[in-house]
């Protein structure tokens, strides 16, 4: 088990580990599924069967790990199935002792490649500075390198170590799988779960917080208190944003304000054409996550996707890329469901000029359609689909692998109708809101997305806590000594759910607004803190 295969298809396979990581992240084509990956295998090593059972093995095993929540990192058992399938056809044993050996490698494997996976994520934030320096400099052309030469790192990330392990063998795979410092391990994982807190913190320096700061603490006692879903908060968000402004009576200045922006968004000739339209919508389709990071996740995915409208609708250069570093803020959200209909809405906002309204509706849309994508992906179909792919799968057929092919074009083309249903209801948001209340919209949107953004802080940054305990000895009941445990996070929680989340965003966020940080500063700060408060079990 020890020799490996040769150069030729151990290039091949990392060939394929390359394309298959990039096909799934640009447009969710499922490429990366085990049981796909498992058939690929087996047909270039001779051993379609044996590929599919240990992909339909696997398959099974990942199921609700099909969509990765908030950007966590799961066990890459698409590597797994790469490597283990390599390896079991190159034991040479019977089917079913062959296949367990192949799963005996997949599993370790796929849980090494999770330490990859964050790795990339967190040297992705290298191309969104460049990214920033390119706006800075205004420099589109260096904008668009640093976006889309970011898919190296994913696909490099696993096309080396494949190819690597396929041609020396999996002895150096399993020696470095035990080498690895647990420390280590435990510095990166930590580093993953706080980086988010950059992005959540940019966020917050564009939103009016210092002003509507109690509705940011509505979101958060509803998902920290009273564990509503994002979808319910979003619900609620919206009610109360409209019935507080409803009931707030326009001050003669600002009715002043919001006539003169309604007729800046009324009766103008849009420079943008149909096709500029469809060019935005293919980016965003096909290249949205292409540079994602810890940072700001698909903040210049987006910005990159949206920049051939912000092209036509500010001519001047200077008002071109100070709206693309405008939107070069935090976003994420589901790529396939309900994140092209933010983008088609925002197009159209941006077209008549209602930046605030977009930008708004923007943050406030994104937690609830992450949280209904998600949703309909991870839970409803991707296992859907999973199961009944494994079961044939298992039972020799190719038929299972077709099932993940036809699940993948499904979410690639979803996306379209999502994009113009969008668009159509942003325009419509424009033309339907009469003059003197369009900054009640920017207002309740702002409020809505501070409400959201309450719940969704600490949804994504749940993993922030401290290990941490007090050992102490105690008399009990009966007059015998014992040993009372009690976690440090427990003591927080009863004091404030979520301390500590809460309190590394908003230390983020006073280190950019008040103290004047820059993103690099506050970036180098969140990283060699994760790393060392992981290696030594604080957090």
């Amino acid at each position: 088990m020890n020799s490996g295969y040769g150069i030729g298809i151990s290039l091949i396979l990392g060939i394929w580990a390359y394309v298959g990581v990039i096909a799934n992240l640009a447009a969710t084509l499922r490429w990366t599924d085990p049981i796909l990956n498992g058939l690929v295998v087996g047909a270039i090593v001779g051993n379609i069967p044996l590929g599919l059972a240990i992909g339909g093995t696997l398959e099974l095993m990942s199921l609700g790990m099909t969509v990765t929540y908030g950007g966590a990192s799961m066990p890459e058992y698409s590597m797994g199935a790469i490597i283990g399938t390599a390896f079991a056809a190159l034991s040479k044993l019977p089917q079913g002792e062959a296949m367990a050996t192949g799963i005996a490698i997949a599993v370790p494997v796929a849980l090494l490649m999770t330490q990859l996976d964050v790795l990339v994520r967190s040297v992705n934030t290298v191309f969104m500075h460049g990214a920033d320096r390119a706006v800075e400099k205004q420099d589109d052309a260096a904008l668009t390198r640093w976006h889309l030469f970011a898919q190296l790192t994913w696909g490099l990330a696993r096309a080396i170590p494949v190819f690597l392990a396929v041609w020396l063998g999996s002895g150096p795979i399993q020696t470095l799988i035990k080498n690895i410092p647990a420390w280590l391990n435990r510095g990166l994982g930590t580093m993953g779960h706080i980086l988010p807190a950059l992005g959540f913190g940019i966020l917050l320096t564009f939103l009016p917080i210092e002003r509507w700061w109690s509705f940011f603490v509505l979101g958060f006692v509803m998902f920290a208190y009273l564990n509503v879903p994002l979808v319910g908060i979003a619900l609620a968000a919206l009610a109360v944003a409209i019935i507080y402004f409803s009931l707030k009576p326009v001050e003669a200045g600002e009715q002043q304000a919001e006539e003169a922006v309604a007729a800046k968004g009324g009766g103008i000739t849009s420079p943008v054409t149909h096709g500029d339209l469809v060019k935005a919508m293919w980016r965003h389709n096909l290249t949205l996550q292409l540079s994602w990071n810890y940072e700001r996740m698909m903040g210049l995915g987006y910005a990159w996707s949206i920049a051939p409208i912000l092209k036509k609708v500010y001519p001047k250069k200077d008002e071109y890329f100070a709206a693309l570093k405008r939107h070069m803020v935090f976003y994420n959200t589901n790529p396939a469901v309900g994140g092209p209909t933010i983008f088609g809405a925002d197009c159209a906002l941006e077209e008549v000029r209602q930046p605030e309204v977009g930008d708004s509706l923007k943050v406030s849309l994104m937690g609830p359609c992450a949280a209904i994508g998600d949703t309909v992906m991870g839970v409803l179909l991707n296992p859907l689909f999973g199961v009944f792919a494994a079961s044939l799968a298992l039972r020799g057929s190719v038929w299972g692998a077709g099932l993940i092919v036809i699940l993948g074009l499904i979410w690639l083309f979803v996306r379209i109708p999502g994009f113009w249903v969008g668009y159509k209801q942003g325009l419509g948001l424009v033309r339907q809101v009469s003059s003197g209340a369009i900054t009640r919209v920017i207002e309740i949107a702002s409020t809505a997305a501070l409400f959201i953004m309450g719940g969704f802080i600490p949804s994504i940054l749940a993993k922030v806590a401290t290990p941490l305990a007090i050992i102490k000895k105690v008399v009990d009941a009966g007059g015998k000594e014992v040993v009372e445990t009690i976690t440090i996070q427990s003591i927080l929680d009863k004091i404030l759910p979520y301390m500590l989340p809460l309190a590394v965003t908003f230390t983020v966020y006073w280190l950019l607004k008040k103290k004047h940080w820059t993103t690099v500063q506050v970036l180098l700060l969140l990283v060699a803190a994760g790393i060392i408060l992981g290696a030594f079990k604080i957090l």
